[in-house]
């Protein structure tokens, strides 16, 4: 019969078109799941390598200088916590700081992204940050042990304070904030 000519009808339509819609909103879903996972990744590796920087920094001037016992001296800090700040002496005998920023040294941050913010103060100079923009300071704290200078020499014992090669042990965790809240990483 010629009053039925070979096509589609319109429910026919209208199921085919909704099986598409469903798979493209399914697709897009995916896509922007991996586009978040990919981002949270790439921040996570930025961090990790600026942990790493900061890690490897910081160790450099510990096993070249001298750590400095005449600033922890006195200071009432308890034994086998950390303390916040950790004082060096390099081999011309300037005295080096390491520190978290406070109220008081966040204006030495890169910028209001960067938080608190790790800081190196070096002689007399001005805090500098160690940080780049968009990582904060979560969490830092030195142990330095032993808790006395194991160099110096006491002529009534006859003997050095203690045996202990000093040690110093940093704990740090550090947050990238230039990526969105829910996709924020953190490393320690």
């Amino acid at each position: 019969d010629s009053r039925y000519s070979p096509g589609f009808t319109l429910l026919e339509m209208l199921i085919v078109l909704g099986i598409f819609s469903t798979v493209v909103v399914i697709a897009s879903d995916i896509f922007l799941m991996s586009s978040r996972a990919q981002r949270k990744i790439f921040g996570l590796e930025r961090a990790q390598a600026d942990a790493r920087f900061l890690l490897e920094a910081m160790t450099r001037e510990v096993r070249t200088g001298e750590i400095d016992y005449a600033h922890y001296s006195g200071r009432g800090e308890a034994i086998g916590r950390p303390d916040r700040e950790l004082a060096l002496i390099d081999p011309i005998g300037t005295k080096i700081r390491f520190f978290a920023s406070d109220a008081v040294t966040e204006v030495n941050c890169q910028d209001e992204a960067s938080r608190p913010c790790l800081l190196v103060a070096i002689g007399a100079d001005a805090p500098q940050p160690m940080t780049p923009k968009g990582l904060i300071v979560r969490e830092l704290g030195f142990y330095v042990a032993p808790a006395v200078d194991p160099f110096v020499f006491d002529p009534a014992d006859g003997g050095y304070a203690t045996d202990d090669q000093p040690l110093v042990t940093i704990v740090m965790s550090l947050e990238a904030t230039e990526v969105r809240s829910e996709e924020s990483t953190v490393v320690s």
